[in-house]
């Protein structure tokens, strides 16, 4: 597949890159389910590994992610891998920079700590991660952030935004260069609402779940599914789940088949150029396996027309 260019740091990553929430093991915030489940820290080094090797160049990560686990498992595959990729974590803003509008004196030290964990000297891209979606860019200070970048510690920067509306403010803000939301087959509301603005904006759009926290799934179009207490999706609303499972059951009715479903989900993703990269979460070799095959596929050729999304709403009603 041809790369894509990422403004602010001129480089180029293959369109498909590697999200590591999944890889972080269980773990848990206020009490609630804030992981994918158990995972065998041996494999999850082995499949980021493979990963890396295969020509995966970009990875997606969070100090959140297990309180740093994605992130340290990460930096020990790039280690041995010896291989030039680019790297993307998020750090989480305090109730009290949120409050005040700027950061706290040691948020430089948050970000040497990722550094360690990653065993990098550099952090390529740096993303506030999912904070309140009515914060004032245009008056937030992060001065420390561009000392950060004038000293080399960080390529470039923006955020994980959490709704909508937080992400068009951090794009019409120009709020450093890179912005990260969902954008699947069900959620496509980025095409009109992000899109004109990323691409008038120069900025760099990171798809995240592309396949619907993992729901867009062959085996759902017959089976109810099932998570572990340790799933954070366990937790997550019983009729935006229902309305998901029904969806998925129409575009199967309107000419894809069950085992192109995933495939095709993902192509429609990357198939929009103002997406820089499309993270997929991978927990298994299968799964990573499958994605690799990816990589050869021509995205015009192979792409279905975008009737296989007649009569699905362009998110869950709820949301729009």
């Amino acid at each position: 597949m041809k790369k894509r260019y990422w403004y602010g740091l001129q480089k180029e990553t293959n369109p498909i890159g590697f999200g590591c929430w999944q890889i972080a093991g269980s773990h848990s915030i206020g009490g609630l389910p804030n992981g994918w489940g158990e995972v065998d820290t041996k494999e999850a080094l082995h499949i980021l590994i493979t990963a890396i090797n295969s020509g995966i160049d970009f990875f997606d990560t969070a100090q959140g992610y297990n309180s740093g686990k994605s992130e340290q498992l990460l930096g020990e595959a790039i280690k041995q891998t010896k291989k030039d990729v680019i790297v993307c974590t998020k750090i989480v803003l305090t109730d009290d920079e949120i409050k005040k509008q700027t950061l706290d004196l040691n948020f430089s030290n948050r970000v040497e700590e990722s550094l360690k964990r990653l065993e990098k000297d550099r952090l390529d891209i740096l993303l506030i991660h999912n904070p309140p979606d009515n914060i004032r860019w245009t008056e937030f200070d992060y001065t420390q952030i561009q000392e950060l970048q004038k000293s080399g510690k960080i390529g470039t920067f923006g955020v994980s935004a959490r709704g909508l509306n937080g992400a068009k403010n951090v794009v019409e803000a120009k709020f450093g260069t890179v912005l990260e939301w969902v954008f699947n087959v069900f959620e496509r509301r980025p095409v009109s609402n992000l899109f004109p603005l990323i691409e008038q904006n120069k900025f760099n759009f990171i798809a995240r779940s592309p396949l619907s926290r993992g729901l867009i799934n062959p085996k759902y179009l017959t089976n109810t599914p099932i998570f572990n207490d340790d799933d954070f999706r366990s937790t997550l609303p019983a009729d935006w789940v229902e309305w998901t499972l029904d969806s998925l059951k129409k575009i199967h009715a309107n000419g894809v088949a069950a085992d192109d479903i995933i495939r095709q989900s993902i192509l429609y993703c990357i198939q929009n150029k103002a997406v820089t990269s499309t993270i997929i979460g991978i927990r298994t070799t299968r799964q990573l396996e499958d994605i690799l095959k990816m990589n050869t596929l021509n995205i015009h050729s192979e792409c279905l027309n975008n009737n296989f999304l007649d009569g699905v709403p362009e998110c869950f009603p709820k949301w729009a």
